[in-house]
């Protein structure tokens, strides 16, 4: 059995320490080093237009952006008294391509409104429910059943 007296023990440990800090401090030099500086446009992101506006007092306010992909949107908004509540109005535009059934791209584009009555998008694209033919039925069966009081 061989015995390792404790200053031959340290020594060790001293040394194998001291590696340790000088390779983190090599590390750290480095990291630290100065990078290059690349400055990049909103356009080398893909984005072509953006803009935003308020107004001063803060009741109104505007933004815009379009992208290269290609995809869009323009709102304006204010606030607006709605019944005893104050809420904000908006309305506006977005824009993309998809593509059809094919496989072929196809501009879409949706307006909408958002406001006390909810959100309301128009466009072609969005879906029409079909006509349901037992709609008269159902409201004469609802016309004519009793009525329930609480």
């Amino acid at each position: 059995m061989k015995y390792v007296s404790t200053s031959t023990l340290a020594g060790t440990e001293c040394a194998e320490l001291d590696r340790t800090v000088v390779a983190l401090a090599l590390v750290a030099v480095a990291a630290a080093r100065p990078q290059e500086v690349v400055e990049k446009t909103l356009e080398d992101f893909g984005i072509l237009r953006m803009a935003s506006s308020q107004s001063d007092d803060g009741r109104t306010f505007q933004y815009a952006y379009e992208t290269a992909d290609p995809a869009a949107q323009d709102v304006s908004g204010e606030l607006k008294q709605i019944g005893e509540e104050a809420g904000t109005v908006q309305r506006g535009s977005y824009s993309f391509t998809a593509p059809d059934e094919n496989g072929n791209p196809v501009d879409i584009t949706i307006n909408w409104v958002a406001d006390e009555n909810g959100f309301q998008p128009q466009g072609d694209a969005i879906p029409v429910a079909p006509v349901d033919p037992n709609a008269e039925a159902q409201a004469a069966a609802y016309a004519s059943a009793p009525q329930q009081f609480e």
